[in-house]
């Protein structure tokens, strides 16, 4: 753990999961550390939300804020994603999800510790973690991540902000390749470099329909599309992403609400689109190895 308060000192954490469990464990085992502490600014609330969603953003209220982060709700920063170079050990920092809005302290030394990887002029407020995921070989799973990894000489710290560079200019020039072909592409976000052309899902791979929405799926990412009323607008759409559950809202009215998904995403790298009649939401998976059999787990 990071402390807000510069003065105390770092903390080795313990979680205990099953050898063979798969995918991060952290965001679900951290949530109830980041419940409470202090409620929400409903003038940060209304500033956070427009510079995020632009003119839709004046639609989310304190209300619906609390409502959805009440139990605690964690967000993750990634410092170092895995691949080849780092044995495809990802290292990342995990958040109270409304730690800015609730007035939290700033936390300087995580600041820092992401401009050591690169990263400038990031703010963290609150009490952090910090954590590391192995995506090979299969399953995505967490691994152990020590004081000692705090170091400045650690070798995951030594080469994070070139791989963050790198990674960063393979995008750009994924972007630029997807401008000249007028086509889409499916990024591998597990570091591996590949891509998909046509954004479609492979055909081996399980997709369904059920009432009011349809999904299918590529190596990493889940696409859910919802069908809402011809003529709605973004500004009055506002989803949800926790890692283990989406929802779609229209005027504050849920229209689709998953709360089992079938793995973890990662709420961080999710998003959503406005179609004519319907939205259309793609989650990044935290394990792109696996192919979901549903969308839905099982009770």
């Amino acid at each position: 753990m990071i402390p807000c308060d510069d003065d105390a000192p770092f903390v080795e954490c313990e979680a205990r999961c099953g050898l063979d469990e798969a995918g991060d464990v952290l965001p679900l085992e951290l949530k109830s550390r980041f419940a409470g502490g202090g409620e929400v600014d409903a003038s940060k609330v209304k500033a956070q939300a427009m510079r995020t969603l632009g003119e839709q953003g004046a639609g989310v209220s304190k209300e619906a804020i609390m409502r959805e982060t009440k139990d605690g709700s964690t967000e993750t920063f990634a410092l170092v994603r895995p691949s080849e170079h780092n044995g495809w050990c990802g290292v990342y920092l995990y958040l109270d999800e409304v730690g800015m809005l609730k007035g939290l302290p700033p936390n300087r030394r995580a600041g820092r510790l992401a401009m050591e990887c690169g990263f400038d002029g990031v703010n963290f407020f609150g009490d952090m973690f910090i954590g590391r995921v192995q995506t090979k070989p299969a399953p995505m799973r967490s691994v152990d991540f020590k004081l000692s990894d705090l170091d400045s000489s650690a070798p995951w710290m030594r080469s994070a902000t070139m791989e963050n560079v790198e990674y960063s200019k393979g995008l750009k020039e994924l972007e630029a390749a997807m401008g000249r072909n007028g086509g889409m592409q499916t990024i591998n976000m597990d570091g591996s470099g590949g891509a998909s052309a046509g954004g479609g899902n492979a055909s081996n791979m399980p997709s369904g329909k059920a009432d009011g929405y349809r999904w299918e799926q590529t190596e990493d990412e889940i696409e859910l599309i919802v069908d809402v009323p011809r003529g709605t607008t973004s500004k009055s759409v506002r989803v949800l992403f926790k890692p283990r559950q989406v929802v779609v809202k229209i005027n504050d009215e849920t229209v689709c609400d998953i709360e089992r998904l079938y793995d973890a995403v990662r709420p961080d790298e999710c998003t959503w689109t406005m179609g004519p009649d319907e939205v259309c939401v793609s989650m990044a998976k935290t394990d792109e190895e696996n192919i979901w059999r549903a969308l839905v787990a099982d009770s």
